[in-house]
């Protein structure tokens, strides 16, 4: 084997040579090497360069023999394969205890391939001895039956099938191949190769050469730990790039990870902190930077497919509101990205009519946002056309239950996608676009599995495109970044000018190899598959590691003296090729410090500006947030920084207090009286709680079939059954007269004027008494006290009244069991229930109020918005703003509360 360096290579190209290379990037690579000298010599067209990888070599020599009419078996494509292998494991009950369909076809289309690879597949049977492999080695019967039949030939099989044509003579065989960084050819390779030398073919073998003569750097490094070696790896690689170089010199960089996929995002972090500082701010442009990654992400992350995906989804029935919330709002739907008007306008439909329609169920179709829009007066066909348009299309587009093909319904698919104007209409960016194109690619390949003429229902379709999307990996547009992040596998057949191996530790180099779970293990021993002999995969990462070094420049090798599991060793290759550790005081990485910002204290003395009115919106809740954190009140009240409502299966507790509400407020409009509550027999009473709960019912539900009305049902029953418990309560106080239920009040307090709802007003012998309704388990007086009271609704009730007719104030705690009672104080005995410590001042207790209530509206109303937490473990742990305050809870310590401590027990 012949060693070439880049340049003796591309000169090759040039006389016509053809050019085989191990994978897709490295030919690739070589094509655009090829190009770039072609610019630099100022010519304008050229004859294409032939390097290409194996397998598209492989693939071109199928085509030839299709076109010339000497073979007419169809080549099986990944999801053709994959489907017939689906069909075959689905068939067969025997698979029910290994796994999933879909994953189990996976497996065996890679045992396929690696029997394939190593000249086996008609030895499988002849070694199955465990229950695994021979199953494995029915399906594999089955399958090639399944090909025989049909006419298929498995890519698997590729290279068997043109070995045949090279020695029947049909396939025109090159005059010659060059043959550029294989490590190990594979058994199926061989085999091609020797019969094209049979045919007269001239097969050269050649090794990458950096540049005879010229050898850089070859050493290792150790950092102390992870974190250390990555900013020293990128260390090194930002001196070496800005380092005066040559144009035949070059600067291009390899950094080669084990596991790319689980460190992508924290080396990313590191690369811009130290190869591009300037990109560290939020709003910088990352379309172009010095370094990219080459493994790509699942097609299936993409926020565009997503969105495309979800859409796809939602036309075959309802989906969860926060998805269909997250596709109202998708920049890549509709005009949303480029018309800001549009975008504001379906902001407001969602925050104010999706998000506030009351769902039994936490999900919705587009029927039922459509209708929504007619009973909240209207907004989708104007805000959302691209919605209406998804509509008309499903309307014209048939029975979508009937069965199609895959072509079929992908072309169903691209018709939803061009309703919703998906991408968008803004111009997208160049990984956007190569994205568009990859989603298209992905619909182009299943529409092929209509090879075998099955018609399949849309969930199956929509199954096979999901998968698919999964199992693509898309890969920005390169544009020829100096840096070159990628596995080690992928460098192979590549030259650089330096390469940085990072993690080079025993545990990661050589690289861990397992045998395949399907095939014979004596199969896979006896012809030295991958993982079957641990000497022979340290051979296999040693000439890995020699290749390395001869195409490239200059290589380091950095590992970490420990990690969070312990200490770390390096590879033991390193020592075998006497790879030397040297100091990394050597390596001449100057570490650039991090720009200095002086600290700069300011005083917090600015006046907000003054609050447009004296009516405040929000009633009670103004005083309670400010009582809780000024902050907290700043940022929902005048900010208006609070969080969307999420949807829930059936009434949330809110809505469940506001049907509550509802129902009590008939009842007492027509029943008015304890004496005439009393007078009303079991019947009577159940007769009116049933009108009183349904009057409660909001008009905005939207019940669409049994599920919604039977659970309508149930809520009744047991909001009837709560209430039928709660009038016992009303039985055991004084006599009273309801005078006011749901009565809407101005306030005024302090600077403010607060609009408040009062749930009840009782008239009582000498005065009247405050009611307010509760459903939750944490009520007590105590909440009303101290100068950072927890709820002062029913205080702020008493600015209401005279003092001298407050007879009493307290809280109706509507709950099932133990817990449902009359909480709170009175003026004298008999007012409320089993009296014991529970009387009390209540003139005393009103003025007390006024005072605290009056100094929290003036500190709202003065911007008082000092994060300062009441409880950190009650007002910040689940607290929404807390992106916005930044509170550090240590700043906190030492802080104490101005709660003052209530011994005063309320009412059992």
């Amino acid at each position: 084997m012949s060693s070439a360096t880049l340049s003796e290579l591309l000169d090759a190209l040039e006389q016509g040579a053809l050019l085989l290379l191990p994978n897709a990037r490295a030919g690739r690579e070589m094509r655009s090497a090829f190009d770039a000298r072609q610019r630099a010599r100022g010519l304008s067209a050229w004859e294409p360069a032939r390097a290409l990888s194996w397998s598209q070599w492989a693939n071109s020599l199928w085509s030839e023999l299709i076109v010339g009419g000497v073979e007419g078996r169809l080549l099986l494509n990944a999801a053709q394969e994959h489907s017939v292998w689906r069909q075959i494991i689905a068939d067969d009950a025997t698979n029910r205890s290994i796994g999933s369909v879909d994953s189990l076809a996976e497996l065996a289309q890679s045992a396929w391939q690696l029997a394939a690879d190593y000249d086996a597949t008609q030895r499988l049977r002849e070694f199955a001895m465990s229950h695994d492999s021979r199953i494995f080695a029915g399906w594999a019967e089955a399958f090639s039956r399944e090909c025989a039949e049909r006419r298929y030939l498995s890519a698997a099989l590729l290279n068997e099938a043109l070995l045949e044509h090279v020695r029947t003579g049909a396939l025109v065989v090159p005059s010659s191949l060059e043959l550029v960084g294989f490590g190990q050819m594979l058994p199926s390779q061989q085999g091609l190769l020797a019969g094209l030398r049979e045919r007269g073919t001239v097969v050269r073998e050649r090794r990458l050469d950096a540049s005879r003569g010229a050898q850089g750097l070859r050493a290792s490094v150790v950092a102390a730990n992870e974190e250390e070696e990555r900013t020293l790896a990128a260390g090194w690689i930002r001196e070496f790039l800005e380092a005066p170089r040559t144009q035949e010199q070059g600067r291009r960089v390899a950094l080669l990870v084990p596991d790319l996929a689980e460190e992508r995002a924290t080396l990313e972090g590191v690369l811009r902190e130290v190869l591009a500082p300037e990109l560290q701010s939020i709003d910088a442009d990352l379309s172009s930077t010095p370094w990219e990654f080459s493994g790509g992400v699942p097609l299936s992350s993409l926020a565009m497919v997503v969105d495309a995906m979800e859409l796809v989804r939602w036309t075959q029935g309802p989906l969860p509101v926060e998805s269909v919330s997250s596709l109202l709002l998708a920049p890549y739907l509709g005009s949303n990205g480029t018309d800001a008007g549009t975008r504001d306008a379906v902001a407001r439909f969602d925050a104010s009519r999706l998000r506030r329609m009351l769902l039994l169920r936490s999900e919705i179709d587009i029927a039922g946002v459509m209708e929504l829009a007619r009973l909240s007066g209207g907004g989708v066909p104007e805000v959302l056309p691209w919605l209406r348009n998804v509509q008309e299309f499903l309307q014209k587009s048939g029975d979508q239950k009937r069965a199609r093909g895959f072509a079929e319904w992908m072309e169903f698919v691209r018709g939803v996608l061009l309703a919703a104007n998906w991408p968008g209409d803004r111009a997208l960016t160049a990984a956007e676009f190569e994205a568009t194109r990859a989603w298209e690619s992905a619909l182009d390949l299943l529409s092929t599995l209509d090879f075998s003429g099955r018609r399949v229902s849309f969930a199956s379709a929509f199954e096979a495109l999901e998968l698919q999307a999964q199992k693509t990996m898309f890969a920005a547009p390169s544009f020829g970044a100096p840096v070159q992040v990628m596995s080690v596998t992928e460098a192979e057949g590549s030259a650089f000018n330096a390469v940085v191996f990072l993690h080079a530790t025993d545990a990661n180099w050589p690289a861990v190899e397992r045998v395949h779970p399907l095939l014979p293990w004596t199969l896979q021993r006896a012809l030295k598959m991958p993982g079957s002999d641990s000497a022979l995969a340290v051979a296999r990462s040693r000439g890995f590691t020699e290749d390395l070094m001869r195409s490239s420049g200059s290589v380091l090798f950095s590992y970490a003296a420990e990690d969070e599991n312990g200490k770390l060793r390096p590879s033991p290759i390193l020592s075998e090729l006497e790879i030397a550790c040297i100091d990394r005081a050597e390596l001449a990485v100057h570490e650039q410090p991090a720009e200095q910002v002086d600290l700069e204290t300011f005083a917090d003395d600015g006046a907000l500006p003054a609050l447009p009115s004296h009516e405040v919106g929000g009633g009670a809740s103004v005083l309670k947030l400010q009582a809780a954190c000024g902050f907290l009140a700043f940022a929902e009240l005048r900010l208006r920084a609070t969080e969307p409502k999420g949807g829930t299966m059936g009434f949330d507790a809110g809505e469940s207090g506001s049907l509550l509400h509802r129902a009590l407020q008939f009842f007492w409009k027509k029943v008015e009286t304890q004496d005439t509550l009393r007078s009303m027999s079991l019947g009577e009473r159940d007769e009116m709680l049933m009108l009183a709960v349904d009057a409660a019912l909001p008009s905005r539900l939207l019940i669409r079939d049994g599920w919604d009305r039977a659970y309508l049902w149930l809520q009744k029953q047991r909001l009837r059954s709560l209430l039928q418990q709660w009038l016992d309560q009303e039985l055991r106080r004084g006599p009273f007269t309801v005078s006011d239920v749901e009565r809407k009040e101005l306030v005024m307090v302090g600077p403010l004027t607060l609009e408040v709802r009062v749930d009840r007003v009782d008239l009582v012998e000498g005065g009247v008494v405050l009611v307010d309704y509760k459903t939750g388990a944490d009520v007590d007086p105590k909440q009303w006290a101290g100068p950072r009271p927890d709820d002062p609704q029913l205080p702020l009730y008493t600015l209401l009244a005279e003092v001298d007719e407050l007879k009493g104030v307290a809280f109706a705690k509507v709950r099932a069991g133990q817990q449902m009672k009359w909480n709170g104080y009175q003026a004298e005995e008999g007012i409320l229930p089993r009296s014991r410590t529970n009387v009390r001042d209540i003139a005393l207790l009103a003025e007390e109020w006024r005072e605290t209530l009056t100094r929290l509206a003036e500190d709202f109303a003065a911007g008082k918005a000092d994060v300062s937490p009441k409880s950190f473990e009650v007002n910040c742990k689940r607290c929404g703003q807390r992106l916005l305050c930044r509170v550090d809870r240590s700043s906190l310590e030492g802080i104490a509360d101005d709660v003052e401590e209530e011994t005063e027990d309320g009412v059992d």
